[in-house]
């Protein structure tokens, strides 16, 4: 029911990498490019969403770049995917109600919105941490 774009996709990637940094280390959007071969524009874009949703934070200069906000054992899986994917949600209407001149008689949409709900409850229960054996325990292709 949940299917992530390339944003979510990567997005998780980033982080996973991030989530693998000592304490007050950062990484380079060009490493983590690099590493996991990534494009690095898209990169930039996906950083951009995770520093607007606090997740991440960035520092200037040569030892600069990119890290978590927080542990990822405190970030919230729910407020991750919320900032790459934006709403999550199995149909429109269940997010926003106004998407359709029929949502007054639509029999499903009741349905629905009790999937979103179970959805979202799921979500929130997991940390990144929960999910990094899936996103970090990888063989990643050597550089050729």
């Amino acid at each position: 029911m949940l299917k992530l774009s390339a944003r979510g996709d990567y997005g998780l990637l980033l982080v996973g990498y991030l989530a693998g940094l000592r304490k007050g280390q950062y990484a380079s959007l060009a490493t983590v490019a690099s590493e996991r071969r990534l494009p690095l524009k898209y990169l930039e874009r996906l950083a951009r969403r995770l520093l607007a949703g606090h997740l991440v934070v960035s520092r200037q200069g040569k030892v600069g770049g990119y890290a978590l906000a927080q542990p990822a054992g405190k970030l919230k899986l729910i407020d991750v995917l919320r900032a790459l994917e934006g709403e999550l949600e199995p149909v429109r209407c269940t997010h926003d109600g106004r998407c359709c001149e029929r949502q007054a008689a639509c029999e499903r949409k009741t349905g629905y919105q009790k999937v979103h709900s179970k959805l979202y409850g799921l979500l929130a229960r997991y940390t990144l941490a929960d999910i990094l054996p899936t996103i970090t325990v990888v063989d990643w292709p050597s550089k050729p």
